[in-house]
């Protein structure tokens, strides 16, 4: 049982403020539960509803957890009531309210700022913790949405549109979100600078949008080729990339969606390596089930990169393979002394090499070991089990991998997921 959020959200842009009415139901199992909020938004009203009725909370600020890096919020803690006749339902409905700003991370956090309400576009997801975000990213939810904005503004979401009012000068957007995702994520920017063409994958400000139509139709063809490699994607939103003015933080995956700062760069030298960075993120319609809070995440990274580099090389046809290996070798060992895999999780600086690089390298070792065929067979199979599952560990592709590939392989892991030290173990 998922934890489910419906919202009512009011955005100001020009003021750059945000409003929030809802409630999120909660499956009992404690207690006591953590969210991350942004230290820029005051709750205005928290209580918890049973048997038809408000109950007061507990709420308040607390240091008893560490908030992880990638999460710009403060943690709270919500006590619920522990009566007998509460115990009784199986979920918790917290009702909140809550006002304010984004306010972006500190300045000695070396942070980039990943969410904000600004007057030319606005960007929310789990990094600017702009709704109250469980601790644990562990815990998938579903959600619906009801935003209400200038009329004049054009808004897209990690949910499925289920239509648009407008009257005046305000309109509300609405979304649902039926399977369980890891984040809910909002952008949007006024209408008269918005790039809006349904033949395109590309969604944004016109002056970044137009540039990138170059990478249309092979994204076409490589989003085909997963498909035909991995099975379907793990969502049946449609995809798309979408363009932000951000210059830091890269870009990330949400069901279908891929937000991406700043963009891509457009000049043909670059080519086959904005094509990987592009499919890296696709790929994450279906390996996105591991916790970032664990080491397990190095699986979804790790497969992603294998999988992105593989099919480019398989379009290009130019070598892309060898070379890649190459750089990514020379990547790591700039990357010097770096602790093993399983001693690492997503917000450690050092945990982009090991994941991103050295777990690439191990995949690449077992498909030079196994032969690239029927590895690749495996990692298609593994892809459709992670779009059945809610999440995914380490210890599932090892089981996987052992019952495919015997158990030479799964030790060959093993000793790389234990590997301290520089590059990769001999």
């Amino acid at each position: 049982m998922s934890t489910y959020y419906d919202l009512y959200c009011n955005i100001a842009p020009q003021k750059g403020q945000l409003r929030v009415k809802g409630e999120v139901h909660i499956p009992i199992t404690q207690p006591k539960f953590f969210f991350v909020l942004n230290r820029g938004l005051i709750w205005k009203d928290v209580s918890q509803r049973f048997a038809g009725e408000h109950h007061s909370v507990n709420l308040y600020r607390t240091d008893e957890l560490e908030v992880p890096r990638i999460y710009n919020g403060e943690l709270w803690a919500v006590e619920i009531s522990t009566e007998k006749e509460e115990n009784k339902q199986k979920q918790m409905i917290v009702d909140f309210e809550y006002t304010g700003q984004i306010h972006p991370p500190r300045k000695d956090s070396e942070v980039p700022m990943m969410g904000y309400i600004k007057s030319d576009f606005v960007e929310l997801a789990c990094y600017s913790a702009w709704y109250p975000v469980p601790l644990s990213m562990e815990t998938y939810m579903s959600f619906q949405i009801a935003l209400e904005s200038p009329s004049d503004w054009i808004w897209d979401s990690n949910g499925e549109s289920t239509g648009t009012e407008t009257t005046g000068k305000i309109s509300v957007w609405n979304w649902k979100q039926s399977r369980q995702v890891n984040d809910i994520t909002i952008v949007g920017m006024p209408s008269h600078d918005a790039h809006i063409d349904s033949n395109s994958f590309f969604w944004g400000p016109r002056r970044m949008v137009s540039s990138h139509r170059v990478f249309d139709k092979h994204i076409h063809k490589l989003s085909g080729m997963l498909e035909e490699w991995l099975g379907p994607r793990g969502t049946k939103a449609p995809l798309r990339f979408v363009l932000t003015p951000r210059q830091h933080g890269g870009a990330y995956t949400r069901a279908g969606m891929v937000v991406v700062g700043g963009g891509y760069p457009t000049d043909l030298s670059s080519q086959n390596s904005v094509l990987q960075a592009m499919c890296h993120e696709v790929c994450h319609d279906w390996f996105c089930k591991a916790s970032p809070l664990t080491y397990d995440n190095w699986i979804d990274e790790a497969l992603a990169e294998f999988c992105s580099i593989h099919i480019v090389n398989d379009y290009v046809n130019e070598n892309f393979l060898p070379t890649r290996i190459t750089k990514t070798k020379e990547q790591l060992d700039e990357a010097g002394e770096l602790p093993a895999i399983r001693d690492l999780v997503r917000e450690k600086d050092e945990s982009y090499a090991a994941f991103y690089f050295r777990g690439f390298l191990l995949l690449n070792k077992i498909a030079e070991s196994v032969g690239d065929a029927e590895f690749r067979r495996v990692i298609g199979d593994f892809a459709r089990i992670c779009t059945q599952r809610d999440d995914i560990t380490s210890d599932l592709f090892l089981d996987v991998i052992q019952k495919k590939l015997g158990n030479k392989s799964r030790k060959l892991i093993e000793k790389w997921l234990e590997y301290l030290g520089k590059g990769v173990p001999e």
